[in-house]
Order: structure tokens, then sequence, then C-alpha cells
């Protein structure tokens, strides 16, 4: 048997952002920001609305929450990430293109979000 070190500790190689299955949500429970922009829509009510808590895989610890509004119908969606802490990365909802179902909604809004260095 080899005698050779382990290059990377499992810390090291477990990184990056995973999240909860999404779960309906209601406008009490997004963000003021993400309800104001919804409000905005006509026939807001129609529209689905998910939120899947994230988490960082080397720590484990909570970084925040993906919260996204998707019309179903035209695949418009909004969605905000509320950090943990009192930092907020994000002035304003991001309008984006839903894709799929809601879990493929979050993925698109989580690619943003990496996109833009908010989570990695």
């Amino acid at each position: 048997m080899s005698r050779t070190p382990i290059a990377k500790t499992c810390a090291e190689e477990m990184t990056g952002t995973y999240w909860t299955p999404p779960v309906e949500a209601s406008l009490a429970e997004i963000h003021p920001l993400l309800m104001a922009a919804v409000l905005m829509i006509p026939d807001y009510q129609d529209w689905s609305i998910y939120s899947a808590d994230a988490y960082d895989m080397a720590s484990g610890g909570p970084l925040g929450s993906f919260e996204v509004v998707v019309d179903p119908r035209t695949m418009r969606a909004y969605g905000y990430f509320r950090a943990v802490g009192s930092h907020q990365p994000m002035p304003r909802p991001l309008r984006f293109e839903g894709v799929g179902d809601e879990s493929s909604a979050v993925e698109s809004f989580y690619t943003l979000m990496k996109d833009a260095g908010h989570v990695e």
C-alpha cells in the first residue's frame, strides 16, 4: 500500500454552495424588495413564489436564501438573494428568464448570483 499523503482535505475539496429543495412561499415570507417588485406586476397572484435555503459546502454554514417568483405562463422570473446577517449583496431584485420547474428556476438564479460573486 502506498504512503502518498492526501493532497487536499475534504473541506478543501468540497467548495461551493448547495441549497435545500425549493418550497412554496407566500408574499409575506419573501424579502420586502422582492415583494414590492411583485406587487407592481399585473396579475401577480398567478405567479409562483419559492424559497430555498443556501449553505456553504465547506463549512455547512448558512449563507442565506434564494427567493424566486416565477410566472408559469411566460417563465419570466424575479429573484432575490437574502444573505445571512446584515450584509445585503443585492440593491434590488433581479429579473431573469425562468426555465422549467421551480428547481430549475432556483438553479438559474444561483448561476446569476455566482457570476455576480454573491456565492461560490
